[in-house]
């Protein structure tokens, strides 16, 4: 059709010919495909016009969705500039895959450039080129939107029929040479250094790790360490939290490989596709000889890890969160670990701007009035004491301990039966609760609401799993515990052994051993500041795992203690001095010398004053509660500021005092 209309330079003397070529850039194609364009578009140029021709080459890689490429401006500027003469592609794909050719085209008609694509047979110099072109555009879309959808089925098919289509292997697999199907698949179990483990001691000892800590930033620092590496094929040759959090959310760890849990979606206006989930779910197949861990097991880990992350919140036992606040990346403690009293949010560095003081994080946002803060250092070694201490006052219990944990050893069978007996009727209970839905969703369709019972049933599902597989341990699997107090205590001085107050280590294990810490404010009975106490919950037998299995023995090993984050004003220091030698008729002034502290005899005074009103009160204790901002403490006004709202947690409720 071309050959027959001739093409005249508007310069008069050269033709001037824009010429595009492109491929996506994908494994197969090669750089010769641009070449091999180029040619024949100048073959076609020649056969067209027989004079001195300027060729102007737009020759990229790229997908032809993509409507932000650079190349497609360029080629935009290039057609305003109306030097063109002639615009010659292969096929309109070559330009653009889509409607965005119908404009482009139009520019270069509106500024005297004829617009040819031979193997599309589309023509500006035909009246009828707009719709051919629309055709041949709907033709590109058509052809990509059916390969796509024939290559993914075809390869999910082979997926599900015997394990083919595999993705590429993580760390921890390996893939023989010629290997097809994920059965072929081989556990890595090989030792490139004498410093790192076998692979398979080292991937089920971090996901004991992840499991007890739930912090992915410390099990990467610790696989760097051993020197487990990444996957061949991963960017990052050193392990990170999001790296451990993708690893071990991995479903080829418990032997089911996936298949199609992600899939693309267009955007528009650019073109590009992003991947997202796949509302459908993913496929598996099932392969038992690639698990490291059991399937219960690694469900159980990723749905504790799933709550402990959703929404920054953790996972709640009767509506509290029993680790309160585990950090996202790691910090000293008790930094996101204690909680304020009033308001439940947790405590962060940096109080009032001083780096070793904490404060309460909701009063930073002006939604809790408690913006006294509180030395970390000083109440970790003060914690670290009252731990020792607690410790040291069981031998009291040490025939009582040793009779529970005989109990535990001995185990209860009709616990165990009764546990087995609840979880036939509730496995019963579920089927029937699927046979229901499946008969629902037949006679009415796939309505909305049922998108969530399906979820539902599927959590439950897991949590019956789970439960399961812990009965079949408990019934075969002897528990470990120390056998007498002296065991205990040494196992903790263990733990406790070369680690410092400030490390991440330690964190992690005040942690299990004191599962809650909430600040509260109280000030002496004569006023004064107001100073920071804490409220803490020890559980001596938090590091011990298999003490979860034993209620009876921890809620025995369960204190509630309350430790003073802060020094005593002197009033209060030199109070039970200066009240003995009073009552052995010294003055104040006396007394003011014979005390080893020197306090001056205002003090003294303020002393005896204070102990007067304990008297008149009937306290034991000089120290009040404070359970809302005293009118008469002129330097807590936090809540007088017009951006304050009281904000607490939901649900939130503050532990007695």
């Amino acid at each position: 059709m071309y050959f027959n209309r001739p093409v005249v330079p508007r310069n008069g003397h050269t033709l001037v010919v824009g010429v595009v070529a492109r491929i996506s850039g994908c494994q197969s194609q090669k750089e010769m495909s641009l070449e091999d364009q180029v040619d024949h578009g100048k073959q076609i140029v020649t056969d067209m016009y027989d004079g001195p021709v300027d060729y102007r080459v737009v020759a990229t890689k790229g997908k032809g969705e993509r409507l932000d490429r650079p190349e497609l401006q360029d080629i935009e500027a290039m057609l305003r500039e109306a030097d063109l003469d002639l615009l010659l592609q292969e096929d309109v794909g070559r330009l653009v895959r889509g409607s965005e050719a119908v404009r482009l085209w139009g520019i270069a008609v509106d500024h005297g450039t004829r617009c040819i694509a031979p193997n599309d047979c589309v023509d500006t110099d035909d009246d009828s080129w707009e719709e051919d072109l629309m055709a041949a555009c709907r033709d590109h879309v058509k052809h990509q939107t059916h390969t796509s959808k024939r290559l993914k089925q075809k390869l999910m098919v082979r997926f599900r029929r015997s394990g083919g289509s595999t993705a590429r292997e993580p760390a921890g697999y390996l893939k023989p040479e010629g290997a097809k199907t994920y059965d072929e698949w081989l556990k890595d179990e090989s030792a490139e250094s004498a410093k790192q483990p076998k692979g398979e001691w080292t991937i089920v000892e971090a996901g004991r790790r992840l499991k007890k800590s739930l912090n992915c930033s410390e099990i990467a620092e610790w696989l760097n360490e051993v020197g487990f590496r990444p996957g061949k094929y991963c960017r990052n040759k050193e392990w990170d939290g999001r790296m451990v959090r993708r690893f071990f959310g991995n479903p080829i760890l418990k032997g089911f490989p996936q298949r199609g849990a992600m899939r693309t979606e267009k955007h528009h206006e650019t073109g590009r596709r992003r991947s997202v989930k796949n509302p459908d779910g993913p496929s598996y197949y099932e392969c038992p000889h690639l698990a490291y861990f059991d399937p219960a097991e690694f469900d159980e880990l990723n749905r504790l890890l799933y709550e402990a992350n959703q929404q920054y919140r953790r996972k709640t036992v009767d509506g509290k969160d029993p680790r309160a606040r585990v950090p996202r990346k790691r910090t000293r403690f008790p930094g996101q670990h204690s909680q304020c009293h009033y308001c439940g949010h947790h405590c962060v560095w940096g109080g009032n701007g001083m780096t070793d003081n904490l404060m309460c994080s909701n009063s930073r946002n002006w939604h809790c009035w408690n913006s006294v803060g509180f030395n970390g250092e000083m109440f970790s070694r003060k914690l670290l004491e009252t731990l020792r201490d607690a410790l040291g006052q069981l031998d009291g219990i040490e025939d009582q301990y040793r009779d529970m944990v005989l109990a535990a050893l001995n185990r209860d069978d009709s616990n165990v039966t009764d546990r087995q007996k609840k979880l036939r009727q509730r496995e019963a209970d579920h089927q029937r609760a699927w046979s229901n839905i499946t008969s629902a969703i037949k006679e009415f369709g796939a309505l909305g609401h049922f998108k969530a019972e399906i979820e539902l049933l599927k959590n439950e599902e897991t949590e019956i799993l789970i439960e399961k597989t812990r009965l079949e341990g408990f019934s075969r699997n002897s528990l470990v515990l120390p056998d007498s107090i002296d065991q205990l205590r040494q196992m903790i001085d263990e733990e406790f052994d070369n680690l410092t107050i400030d490390s991440s280590e330690f964190c992690d294990l005040m942690r299990l051993l004191v599962p809650d810490v909430h600040i509260h404010l109280v000030r002496l009975c004569d006023g004064g500041h107001l100073l920071p106490r804490a409220r803490v919950r020890l559980d001596l037998l938090g590091s011990i795992e298999d003490a979860a299995q034993t209620p009876n023995l921890k809620a025995a090993l369960s204190q509630v203690k309350f430790i003073d984050a802060f020094e005593p004003p002197q009033r209060e220091r030199i109070r039970l001095q200066s009240v003995q030698l009073s009552n052995a008729g010294h003055g104040p002034k006396k007394i003011a010398r014979l005390l080893p502290e020197k306090p001056k005899y205002q003090a003294v005074c303020k002393a005896l004053e204070l102990q007067q009103l304990m008297d008149e009160a009937g306290l034991k204790t000089p120290y009040v509660f404070v359970d809302s901002p005293p009118e008469d403490y002129k330097k807590l006004r936090r809540h007088k500021n017009s951006k304050y709202r009281f904000q607490p947690l939901e649900e939130y409720e503050p532990p007695k005092i």
